[in-house]
């Protein structure tokens, strides 16, 4: 009996460490991921030399999704892209509402307007809205080996679920 109670803390470690794998194996669904933006995969050329800023635009001429050390993003969004006071009604009734674009961010940080595209909207008031705040923004260009490119902006949004 003496050798029983000697085994039990080795049994009971044992038997934990199982329950514990077991749960961690069984309870972790995969999640569900959404990326703001597609994975990008660096592409077989050498890396551009830093500071060869020539070498750098010409890639990022050549392919508008190019690979690039950081991606254009805004600096503040002022004004608002979806102003809640002048949100049509519809809209505001909506279940679902969607808008997504796309824009030419250039080295200076300015969007260039003859490049916007819209993506998808579900209705006329939410892309006429994003593309005149899009228009006054300010952007943090996008840079490859410390030189500023420009390269194609994203931006989305989206409300409630579709049916």
């Amino acid at each position: 009996m003496n050798d029983h109670f000697r085994r039990a803390p080795s049994r009971l470690l044992a038997l934990s460490l199982a329950a514990l794998s077991l749960a961690a194996c069984s309870s972790n669904p995969d999640p569900e991921l959404v990326p703001d933006q597609p994975a990008r995969i660096a592409s077989g050329e050498a890396p551009v030399r830093r500071g060869d800023c020539v070498e750098a635009r010409r890639r990022v001429a050549e392919k508008s999704n190019a690979y690039v050390d950081r991606l254009p993003s805004p600096k503040r969004m002022v004004p608002s892209p979806l102003p809640v006071k002048t949100m049509p009604a519809a809209v505001r009734a909506a279940k679902y509402n969607a808008v997504k674009i796309s824009v030419l961010v250039d080295t200076l940080g300015r969007a260039d307007m003859k490049t916007f595209t819209v993506v998808t909207s579900t209705h006329p008031w939410l892309a006429q809205s994003v593309k005149s705040a899009v228009a006054k923004w300010q952007f943090t260009p996008a840079e490859l080996a410390g030189c500023r490119v420009a390269r194609t902006f994203e931006w989305s949004a989206t409300s409630g679920r579709r049916s």
